[in-house]
């Protein structure tokens, strides 16, 4: 051990001999306070693995509580559908009713309903339509299921020209381009076998794509009681 005279010579000393440094330790600091360094390395340690249980137990009570109102939204979601699909099926019941009721005084009241283009106005049947059709030129039976689902078909004089002419009308409270165009292409098929027809779309109101659409077709639109266009003879 070199000579120590100066008290940077012993610090110095020291610093270079980690057993004498350990020696000096255990001389001059007590036991009880020896062990802080571990004690504090434990606490430190423990400290840190209860923090990390308490975020885990935290984060896995977030996850529950997200899990809970995920589910809580979803049956939410989930009653809110049902409510609008039963809300849509009222509606469309409705609706469907209202066409209904619509038709039938369409079917009843076409006469004067159409008096403004058509004299001695009548309701007839597809097979009724059949009977106008000539012998060689009958319908097919792909047209006899286009012609079925037509509302209605109404025969009377045009007062237009004078000439006897069958109207296919398609009926709904609110007619949209689909009610147009069903009928027009539906009078379409009837012109195509030699009779003269013309296209009618009524109803109570009126889209303003069906209302276009009449205009480009050449539709005739009853709404509400009048003639918004008049229905061209195809």
């Amino acid at each position: 051990m070199p000579i120590i005279e100066t008290v940077e010579q012993l610090a110095e000393f020291l610093e270079q001999n980690d057993e004498w440094r350990r020696k000096l330790f255990a001389i001059l600091v007590p036991r009880s306070l020896q062990r802080m360094p571990e004690e504090l390395d434990e606490f430190r340690d423990e400290t840190r693995a209860e923090f990390k249980s308490v975020r885990q137990e935290i984060r896995e009570g977030f996850e529950r509580v997200d899990r809970e109102f995920e589910k809580v939204r979803q049956e939410m979601r989930e009653g809110f559908e049902r409510q609008g699909a039963q809300i849509k099926k009222n509606t469309d019941d409705i609706a469907e009713l209202k066409g209904i009721s619509l038709e039938q005084k369409c079917r009843d009241q076409a006469g004067s309903w159409f008096s403004k283009y058509i004299r001695r106005a009548r309701v007839i049947t597809l097979s009724d339509l059949d009977g106008l059709l000539p012998e060689e030129q009958p319908l097919s039976e792909q047209e006899i299921d286009e012609l079925s689902n037509t509302d209605l078909f109404v025969v009377g004089v045009d007062k237009r020209d004078r000439q006897e002419r069958v109207y296919v009308v398609e009926v709904s409270w609110v007619v949209d381009k689909g009610d147009v165009e069903r009928a027009v292409q539906r009078a379409r098929v009837i012109a195509q076998h030699g009779v003269s027809t013309a296209a009618i779309a009524a109803g109570r109101e009126i889209t303003q794509g069906a209302h276009k659409r009449a205009q480009q077709l050449g539709c005739g639109l009853w709404i509400n009681g009048q003639f918004q266009a008049e229905p061209m003879i195809i």
